[in-house]
């Protein structure tokens, strides 16, 4: 959980994390990362179409794009020179689909909207 403003936010994985199979991939069910907020002291985190998280649902933060592939395993800390930062592991197309050829990644995040939106490193 991280405290934003006047919410706390709840990230969290959700889809096939492991043992990727590049030739049998998990279109559209791999790891991604999603957010819910709720107001401090209230335990009923909702996603921006105001479902709750214990729902299931939540809204996608951050999905596989251009390289990056089943982002997940994330965490966020408020670094003194970038401000919120998400960090998360990844598997680079590039480099290999295998468990032990995951990469670290991290990004900005901007919260004006009063939702995160990653930006690019």
């Amino acid at each position: 959980m991280f405290k934003y403003g006047r919410f706390n936010y709840l990230f969290f994985s959700q889809g096939d994390c492991c043992k990727y199979d590049k030739k049998k991939l998990a279109e559209g069910n791999e790891y991604k990362i999603k957010v819910c907020r709720s107001k401090p002291g209230i335990v009923d985190f909702r996603d921006k179409n105001n479902t709750r998280c214990t729902d299931g649902e939540g809204t996608v933060l951050f999905k596989s794009e251009g390289d990056v592939y089943g982002p997940g395993g994330q965490g966020v800390y408020d670094d003194e020179k970038y401000g919120p930062v998400l960090y998360y592991h990844y598997v680079n197309k590039t480099i290999g689909y295998a468990d032990g050829q995951k990469q670290f990644g991290w990004n900005k995040l901007d919260f004006s909207s009063g939702w995160p939106v990653v930006k690019s490193s």
